[in-house]
């Protein structure tokens, strides 16, 4: 049993494949926690489901119960209204009321009508029950006849605005009066004369809603509403909602159901809490904790294993962002024999031929370099050297130029003691300027007033950074092929400027047109002794700074040579490069 034991924990170091294999093995517990969750949610779902049924036949019963004496009291109305006591009674109200001197009759039929008001409101009550509120009569010109000891009625107007779905039948208001439900009725006459309908008045009853919330009594508090068809409050066990707006926006556990009346354009609405079975909850609450242990062991063991296998990875992701800034690092301690370990190993052996390439790059970076500027003091030496030389014979032999001899040999050494001095490949642009107009100087005294240079160097660009002898030879060639060559000569122009994020420096010089077979014309010039120095400097900026940059040669329509360098803009540190 031990050596099994032995040769399975020694195969699940040597192969990665195991160790995510009992990973995977132990992702069982999602099926665990399916079901359970299932088994839960399934169950709230019927349980609630039920109890959404008990909630909906309760309010069922309590809707009829309530809808029994809202129909009983339109049918009461409907026979108070046909009793020729009422009609007489308005009738002889109306007939009355354009002579003043029938006041004291007026007021003997009202107190009449009150009578009979009085004596249907005690049937009233006795028959339907204990909530009728009181009995009114409304004139139509809105003089309310109610019974002694009543409350006044709050909006009289209304009821001859409200609609009526059947002109003679009773209609229940969709406001309340003074936080009462009220039922109208229209009294109707024939009129005799015009041998018409016409509209005697009208019957309203008034109920207490505290009355028809007994009939909820097995209701909490605030779980039972009757509202209008605009949500409007009717009835609630809280008086102070009477008249308000329902808010159905409730938790999202809570049930509304709600439940039209059949004889009103009301609704019942009732506010339910389904609870969840205690037996259901505690199966929830055993299975959770159960899934929970499970997990929390699952958790501990892949913890264990996982550590073990992403530990490495993560020591080579280390390894690998270091070795992206140029700080290459062998990864050490791996004890494993599996793919990872294989990984490191083939990234340690990468390390190690990539610093062996690196050191060799650079030797041969330096030995390039070296031969670079030994090409061009080799270039430098010869040519400039001897010329120079011979410019300053010429003049000493002249006493009026011969005084410029020791100046021009001062110029001529510091331009060779910069070729040579030992240092870095770049040097600030305001070194590289400074030798490009001592050269030019030198050139001033041969030439004389047939050459003249201007150099524009802003401030801002003083210090940015170039290559060592980049402007040489190209100034160079504007004397020997422009200035030279023209028996005018011109002027030789250098700027520096910013372009677009880069640093662009532009020599001009005039030059001859260029000689094709059609004679001499302006055009792009030919590579008569330029194409080496330029082509020379081009390799060199690119070398440096990449494809994007570099020289670039044109002349334009009257003959202007102009020399553009793109470098990109980088300032000079005194500690001796960039």
């Amino acid at each position: 049993m031990v050596n099994f034991m032995i040769g399975f924990v020694n195969s699940i170091r040597s192969k990665l494949f195991y160790k995510m294999l009992i990973i995977y093995s132990l992702l069982t517990l999602v099926p665990l926690i399916v079901v359970s969750t299932t088994f839960y949610y399934r169950s709230s779902q019927l349980i609630g489901k039920k109890a959404t049924e008990n909630a909906q036949q309760e309010l069922s019963a309590v809707a009829t119960a309530i809808d029994a004496p809202l129909l009983a009291i339109k049918k009461r109305m409907l026979e108070v209204g046909e009793r020729d006591t009422i009609q007489s009674y308005l009738k002889l109200y109306q007939q009355t009321g354009a002579n003043a001197t029938n006041d004291d009759t007026r007021s003997n039929l009202l107190e009449s009508v009150q009578d009979v008001l009085q004596v249907e409101l005690v049937e009233l009550k006795r028959t339907i029950g204990p909530f009728v509120d009181s009995m009114y009569l409304i004139t139509p010109d809105d003089q309310v006849i109610g019974i002694d000891g009543s409350r006044a009625l709050q909006y009289p107007t209304a009821y001859r605005l409200l609609p009526f779905e059947f002109e003679r039948m009773p209609e229940w208001a969709f406001f309340t009066d003074d936080k009462r439900m009220a039922c109208d009725m229209k009294i109707y006459g024939i009129d005799k004369v015009l041998d018409t309908d016409k509209v005697l008045g009208q019957l309203v009853v008034t109920l207490l809603p505290s009355g028809l919330q007994n009939a909820d009594a097995d209701f909490s508090p605030g779980t039972f509403y009757i509202t209008s068809s605009d949500n409007i409050i009717l009835s609630a066990s809280d008086s102070d909602e009477i008249g308000n707006v329902l808010d159905v926006r409730g938790p999202a556990t809570q049930l509304l159901i709600r439940q039209k009346s059949q004889h009103a354009d009301f609704s019942y609405i009732r506010l339910a809490t389904p609870g969840t079975d205690k037996i259901v909850e505690k199966q929830a609450l055993f299975s959770a904790t159960i899934t929970f242990l499970a997990w929390l062991a699952v958790l501990v063991v892949t913890y264990w294993i996982l550590k073990r296998v992403t530990d490495p990875i993560r020591r080579l992701t280390r390894l690998m962002r270091r070795a992206e800034i140029e700080e290459y690092e062998l990864i050490q301690d791996v004890v494993t024999r599996d793919e990872i370990a294989m990984l490191c190993h083939g990234y340690n052996r990468l390390v190690l031929r990539t610093k062996d390439l690196i050191d060799k790059n650079y030797k041969n970076e330096l030995l390039a370099w070296e031969a670079e500027l030994k090409a061009i003091r080799m270039y430098i030496n010869p040519h400039f050297l001897y010329n120079t030389l011979e410019y300053i014979s010429i003049m000493s032999q002249n006493p009026s130029k011969a005084r410029y001899v020791p100046d021009i040999v001062q110029k001529l050494s510091s331009i060779f003691r910069f070729s040579i001095l030992p240092g870095g490949k770049f040097v600030s642009l305001e070194t590289e300027f400074a030798f490009a107009e001592k050269y030019l100087q030198i050139h001033q005294y041969r030439f004389g007033g047939r050459m003249q240079h201007t150099i524009v160097l802003p401030e801002m660009l003083r210090q940015a950074v170039v290559p060592k002898l980049v402007l040489q030879p190209l100034v160079e060639n504007a004397v020997i092929h422009g200035i030279d060559r023209l028996p005018d000569g011109g002027r030789i122009e250098i700027e520096a400027k910013d372009e677009e994020y880069m640093l662009v420096v532009e020599i001009r010089n005039p030059a001859p047109p260029v000689v094709s077979d059609r004679g001499p014309s302006p055009g792009r010039p030919g590579k008569n002794g330029l194409g080496s120095g330029l082509e020379n400097v081009n390799m060199r900026i690119r070398h440096h700074f990449g494809d994007a940059y570099g020289a670039k040669l044109s002349q334009d329509a009257e003959g202007t040579v102009t020399v553009t360098l793109k470098m990109p803009i980088q300032l000079w540190s005194e500690a001796g490069g960039e």
